[in-house]
């Protein structure tokens, strides 16, 4: 039983989609990590606020956490324009992705969580 080579080739889609969905899955494994390194960033920033009192000066304690927390607010809205910038080159083709509302919303809500935490880091401090 042989199989008619035109029904195999109609079942497997063709390269172009394939490049397209490596492409979209790249995208969205790069605003993966850049959410990762922000989230390290909250999650280091916090520890030393918290873990490093009594061993250094406690200005460059404050400074240090302030400068990490800054810096993964920006990890979060970094996350976000870069899924946008592709999602533009990527606009009149029809694929699936993630919408992009979703994605303003994950990255904003963080970023806010970020200026949150040094909005009480610096009452904290001060």
């Amino acid at each position: 039983m042989t199989k008619d080579i035109s029904t195999v080739q109609a079942k497997q889609p063709d390269r172009n989609t394939l490049a397209l969905d490596r492409t979209i899955l790249a995208n969205e494994r790069t605003y993966a990590a850049w959410i990762r390194t922000g989230f390290a960033s909250l999650a280091t920033g916090l520890g030393v606020e918290r873990f490093m009192l009594n061993t250094i000066p406690l200005w460059s304690i404050h400074s240090i956490a302030t400068l990490l927390l800054l810096f993964s607010a920006a990890s979060f809205l970094l996350a976000g324009w870069r899924y946008h910038h592709l999602r533009i080159k990527l606009e009149n083709i029809d694929v699936d992705m993630v919408p992009m509302p979703v994605i303003r919303m994950i990255s904003l809500t963080l970023a806010a969580c970020a200026f949150i935490a040094i909005v009480v880091l610096l009452k904290i401090a001060g």
